[in-house]
């Protein structure tokens, strides 16, 4: 049974790299270019018209689509998930983006290979994220102290509902895998940020690649 191609809206002011972008995209028979963001005023419009699967954007082009316009995706486009692809190499913007919940990032440095994995992974829900943008992160939220920190002070439970969160998997899909109700996974993830600290959905993938339970992609 043949899936539908991934709906996909870029948005790059980049002559060069939109051309390349949707040159690319053309060429598969998995994806469906639904339009082009070439000026910052156009993403609001074609959001709300096309509804995509996938926004792919960059965000740090001056005078382009910025991080309140990522901010404001799901408001527009609740289906909507969103892949940047960028070239900012400052770690704190980078580091501010990812905490809107941005599930797919790689830099512009990427391969086509990479950037179609990232596709298919991002338009599921699923978290992709490139060796450098893994790199910043785990920089940022690990000293010394935290990288002694040890998975077993989560029960078996949170650990593998921090596993299925990290993921991507929502509450009822875990709650489903694991026959649990939806109350008692909530309950359990409660229980995982505190215990972790965690102060953002990003952490989750951080502390599952730290403790083993999943790999980077």
């Amino acid at each position: 049974m043949m899936t539908s191609p991934i709906r996909i809206l870029v948005a790059d002011n980049q002559p060069l790299t939109l051309a390349g972008l949707t040159h690319f995209l053309s060429s598969r028979e998995d994806t469906n270019i639904l339009g082009e963001v070439s000026e910052r005023e156009q993403l609001a419009p074609l959001l709300l018209k096309h509804q995509p699967d996938l926004l792919i954007a960059d965000y740090n082009l001056m005078g382009y689509v910025s991080k309140d316009d990522l901010r404001v995706v799901k408001d527009i486009s609740p289906s909507t998930h969103i892949l940047v692809i960028s070239g900012d190499n400052n770690k704190g913007s980078i580091l501010d983006v990812l905490q809107l919940g941005i599930k797919g990032y790689l830099t512009k440095e990427c391969s086509l290979e990479e950037i179609a994995m990232a596709i298919h992974s991002t338009s599921r829900g699923e978290k992709f994220y490139c060796h450098k943008i893994l790199d910043i992160i785990m920089e940022k939220h690990f000293s010394p102290e935290q990288e002694n920190s040890d998975a077993t002070i989560l029960t078996t439970r949170e650990t593998e509902i921090l596993t299925l969160i990290a993921q991507g998997k929502s509450t009822q899909t875990i709650a489903d895998d694991l026959h649990l109700s939806p109350h008692t996974v909530q309950t359990h993830r409660k229980s995982i940020i505190r215990k972790l600290n965690i102060k953002s959905p990003t952490e989750f993938v951080i502390y599952a690649i730290d403790f083993g339970l999943i790999k980077p992609k």
